[in-house]
Formats: C-alpha cells, sequence, structure tokens
C-alpha cells in the first residue's frame, strides 16, 4: 500500500526473496542419505549374523533400521539439522565404516570356523558381535594415544610441527592473549624438541614498526640488559634469511650473538615468521654443546614452525582489526540510531505543537468569530432583514473554516492517538477514508508515545497510497504482539486486494523511504510483498519494551472522533 517501489538498499527494511534454495536442497538430501547409511549400517550386522544362526530376530533388526532412518528422514525438517547436515553426514559415514569392519569381522569368523556354527557354536556368534563393535569403536582413539605416549617415552623424538601448532591454533581459537600463547608454544618446543633455550621476537605495535624480544624460555636467573629491537632494515634481511645459523648470525646481526652464547659454540638456529612479505616474529632455538647437534630434519621441522605461526599471527591480527572495524561500525551505528530516533523525535514533538497552535490559537478565534455572528444574526428583528442572509453565509463559511481547521490538526498529529491509541485512533482514520478498511487492534495495550506515532503515520501513509493506487479495494490493518527473536515485537500488517504490482519494474519513491525512517528510528523494519493480480501486503515490526508500561503515556478519558479527511502525507 506504499508507493509500488522495490525497497532500496540500506534503507532499514528487507526485500522478499527466496534464496538458498540449492543449499537447502542439498542439505536435505545429505539428511537423508545419512538415514540410509545408517540404516544399512544396521541392517549389514543383522544379516551377517542372522545368515550365521545368531542375533536378533528379523523383525527386530528391521525395526531398529526403520527408526533410524525415520530419524533421518524427520531431521530433513530441522533447520538446526540443516545447518549441520555435512557433520551428521561424516557421522553417518564413520557408522557404515564400523558396520564394515563389523562385517568383516564376523566373516573372519566364518572362514576360521570352515563352515557355518552349528548347535552350542551359535551361542558364541553374539558375544563376538559385541567384542568386534567394542574394537571397532576404541581401536582408533586408542592407537592414537599409544602412539603419542611412544613418541613422548622415546629420546630424540618430537611431536610433529602439525600436532605443535594444532595445539597453539586451539589455544588462539579460545582469545588467549598472544603473549599467553608465544609462551605456551615456547615451552611446548623446549620440552619436546630438548632445547636449552627458546627466544620468540615479535611486534610490540610500536611506530615505526620493529621486533623486540617478547620472552626467553626459560627466564634467566640473573637477566642481563635487554637486546636493542630490530629495525626496518634488520627486518628486510631477516625476510631473506629462512633458517639460519650461528654463521649467518655473525655476519648479519652481530650484536644479537652473546659474548659466552650458543653462537659462539655452534648451537644456535632461528627462523623468521613471514607472510605476505612481512615479518611477524623471530623464533631462535638453542642446545647446549654436548647436546645432539641439530640436523635436516630440526631445521625443516623449525621451518613448518615458523610458517604455520606466520599464519597463525596474521589471523590473529586481522581478527583483531575486523574486531576493532566491528566495534567501531556498531558505535557508528549507534549514533546513527540515536540522530534517527532524535529527528523523528523532534519532527513528532513538532507536530504536536502545531496542533497545540492550532487548537488553542486559530480554532479559539474562529469559534469565537462564529458566535459573534451568532449573536448578530439574533439581534436582527425583521427575519426579512437583507443582511441575515448575508449572516448566515458567513457563519457557514466560519464553520466550515473551523472544521477544515481541525482536518488539519488531526492530520498532523491527532489528540485520539495520544489519548486512546493505536486501535482507536486508526480506527477513527478508517472511517475517514474512502476505502474500506477494517483494523484488528485487540489487546495490543499502550506503547511509548514515539512508537505510536511512527506506527500510526506509517499505517496512515499506508491508506493514502492503497486509495491512490488501488481505488475501491478492500483494505485490513492487523497490529499484533508477536515473540521475536530478541523478545517481543509489534507486528503491523497492511494488506489490500487491489491490483498490485511487480517492486522490481517500478521506480523508487519517497513514501516507503518515510515508512523505514520512521520504523528504523526506534529499531524496526519495514518490508513490502507484492505482485500483479495479487494485491499488497506491507509489513511493519518494531520491538517492545520490556518496560513499555512505564514508557506509555498516562491513559486519559478519550475524547470524541472528528469525521474529518486526514491531511495527507508525502508519498
Amino acid at each position: 500500500m506504499s508507493d509500488r517501489t522495490p525497497l532500496p538498499a540500506g534503507a532499514g527494511f528487507r526485500s522478499h526473496r527466496r534464496v538458498g534454495i540449492g543449499t537447502g536442497r542439498r542439505a536435505r538430501s545429505s539428511l537423508l542419505l545419512s538415514g540410509l547409511i545408517g540404516a544399512a549400517g544396521v541392517i549389514a550386522p543383522g544379516v551377517v549374523v542372522g545368515l550365521l544362526g545368531g542375533g536378533p530376530a528379523w523383525w527386530v533388526t528391521g525395526a531398529i533400521a526403520g527408526v533410524v532412518l525415520a530419524v533421518g528422514i524427520a531431521l530433513m525438517f530441522s533447520a538446526a539439522a540443516r545447518r549441520a547436515s555435512t557433520a551428521v553426514l561424516v557421522g553417518a559415514s564413520e557408522f557404515g565404516g564400523l558396520s564394515v569392519a563389523v562385517c568383516s569381522g564376523l566373516l573372519v569368523v566364518l572362514l576360521v570356523f570352515g563352515r557355518i556354527p552349528l548347535g552350542a557354536e551359535r551361542a558364541l556368534l553374539n558375544p563376538a558381535l559385541v567384542g568386534m563393535l567394542v574394537v571397532a569403536v576404541v581401536a582408533g582413539p586408542l592407537g592414537r594415544r599409544a602412539a603419542r605416549t611412544t613418541r613422548a617415552a622415546l629420546q630424540g623424538v618430537r611431536r610433529s610441527p602439525d600436532e605443535l601448532l594444532a595445539d597453539f591454533a586451539e589455544r588462539a581459537g579460545r582469545g588467549t592473549p598472544v603473549d599467553d600463547l608465544l609462551r605456551q608454544l615456547a615451552e611446548t618446543m623446549r620440552q619436546d624438541w630438548r632445547l636449552s633455550r627458546v627466544q620468540i621476537w615479535a611486534d610490540r605495535g610500536d611506530a615505526p614498526r620493529n621486533l623486540a624480544r617478547s620472552l626467553v624460555v626459560p627466564q634467566p636467573v640473573e637477566p642481563g640488559p635487554e637486546p636493542l629491537p630490530l629495525d626496518a632494515d634488520e627486518l628486510a634481511t631477516l625476510q631473506r634469511a629462512g633458517v639460519a645459523g650461528p654463521g649467518w648470525l655473525e655476519l648479519w646481526l652481530p650484536h644479537l650473538v652473546e659474548e659466552d652464547g650458543p653462537a659462539r659454540r655452534g648451537q644456535l638456529r632461528l627462523a623468521p615468521a613471514v607472510h605476505g612479505g612481512e615479518v611477524l616474529a623471530l623464533v631462535v632455538i638453542e642446545r647446549d654443546a654436548d647436546a645432539d647437534t641439530f640436523g635436516e630434519a630440526d631445521e625443516r621441522a623449525l621451518a613448518e614452525v615458523v610458517r604455520r605461526l606466520a599464519i597463525v599471527l596474521r589471523n590473529r591480527a586481522l581478527d583483531e582489526a575486523l574486531q576493532a572495524t566491528l566495534a567501531d561500525l556498531r558505535r557508528t551505528n549507534a549514533d546513527l540510531q540515536a540522530s534517527r530516533t532524535r529527528l523523528v523525535a523532534a519532527a513528532d514533538a513538532e507536530r504536536r505543537r502545531i496542533e497545540r497552535d492550532l487548537h488553542d490559537g486559530a480554532q479559539q478565534h474562529l469559534v469565537a468569530l462564529a458566535v459573534g455572528l451568532r449573536l448578530v444574526r439574533d439581534t436582527l428583528t425583521s427575519p426579512d432583514d437583507p443582511n441575515a442572509e448575508l449572516l448566515d453565509e458567513l457563519d457557514r463559511g466560519v464553520r466550515d473554516s473551523i472544521q477544515a481547521l481541525r482536518d488539519l490538526a488531526h492530520g498532523i498529529y491527532p489528540p485520539l492517538l495520544r489519548d486512546a491509541g493505536l486501535g482507536d485512533a486508526l480506527r477513527a482514520a478508517a472511517k475517514r477514508s474512502p476505502l474500506t478498511v477494517e483494523v484488528h487492534a485487540d489487546r495490543i495495550g499502550r506503547m511509548p508515545e514515539q512508537a505510536e506515532a511512527a506506527v500510526y503515520f506509517c499505517c496512515l501513509e499506508a491508506l493514502q497510497n492503497a486509495g491512490k493506487h488501488a481505488p475501491g479495494a478492500h483494505v485490513t490493518i492487523t497490529l499484533k504482539v508477536e515473540a521475536g527473536a530478541d523478545g517481543d515485537e509489534l507486528t503491523v500488517v497492511v494488506a489490500d486486494d487491489g491490483p498490485g504490482f511487480d517492486p522490481a519494474r517500478v521506480a523508487g519513491g519517497g513514501g516507503l523511504q518515510n515508512m523505514a525512517d520512521r520504523l528504523g528510528a526506534i529499531g524496526g523494519t519495514v518490508e513490502l510483498v507484492s505482485a500483479p493480480g495479487d494485491g499488497t501486503m506491507l509489513t511493519g515490526r518494531i520491538p517492545v519494551p520490556a518496560a513499555g508500561a512505564d514508557d506509555a503515556p498516562a491513559s486519559r478519558p478519550p475524547v470524541p472522533a472528528v469525521a474529518s479527511r486526514p491531511a495527507p502525507v508525502a508519498g
């Protein structure tokens, strides 16, 4: 019912469109396939055990498989399950793998027997089936745990860079501060790689950018003076270094070589963490002189660690930048929302002021003039006095002017809205409309004055546009409070059975934008749905304040509605 316009982007309302159809179909297909795999995983061992003469009855196996398939079909209609369809399919595939393993084990049992079990031998099938299920479930986790334990027990064998950095990435995902993350990485490297000392140099965020030594593990008992940070020229040198040893360090960064440190004894390796041509960190590892010397495997492992470390640090920096940007956008959005709210509130306050000025000023003067004319008319002694007709005509003109002034004042801001609320004000507006209008606004209660004004004038503009574009249509205005994702919200629907239109083919106008601005100023949205031959439906939603009773206007005795036409609202 608003202007026949498509909804412009960024105006505080949503376009009516269908998206994600292909994704939804794929998700449903994945859930159905999961149900089929699960049912097959139940049936296959049951069939094999049944052929061997054991297991549950056929109908039990079929019932369980049917339940699994039914669950898969039911999940197709769950939005949460569709979002997790990939994980569900992976789990079903793992279950199918376990079923194949159990069936293979049962066939091995058959081969060991050399024949189908007979008599008392069949009693062993069910325990064998249970044992195979247990083995299939625990074999993978136990094997991985045993491998980790063995590696930890062997001298000189360490966790792979993937395992070490996987722990690091997991801690990074929890929001652990960068300093704590780097310390945990250094301590893990020292323990797993049998190192005597680990240094990590990182960016402290100073300008100009440089790398400073952030931590040393273990911390020396008597710490000496801190080395100078690495400047831009030294970072450019490090960028091309790769994994380097003490010779490279003495040649290019001699001021970092300690007088009696590992660089003098040859037990040192360093590697920069480089990403996108930028050195994000520097890792220096050291071993005692009598320890195993660094080999090719050590250098490859160190290179992989710093490569993955650079990715994690870059992701953390991007995440921090994104969070800062989001925080700035939230502040900007809050400021914009407050600004829109102030503008709409100021406009409503000005409407109320003009309405009061017209009522208390010009209207009262016209009423006094009408009373004076009536008194003059009553003083005439003869009904045939030629002035009587003139006075009657002036009296009618004054009364018409009073009515027109009332219409104007009520169109600017109706007192009935302030005194009686949305329901009564909209019903009075419906009576003045040339269209057939039904208003359903039961049990919505009072709301803050600004919210009531926004809804009222949006409905008024929708009615005016319906009269302009769908003359003779039947219009229904429905107001109801519904539960939303963030609390209760007032839903306003203005629908007509007019000719409708195609929003994609109609040029934009200002009416819908005005409604979006009004409702958007109080956190609401507007949605327009229309099609040729199907009428038009405008839906607005605004949040209902939790303490609405405290913010609502004070209840006043209702005043009679004036049978007048509202002033047009520009659209």
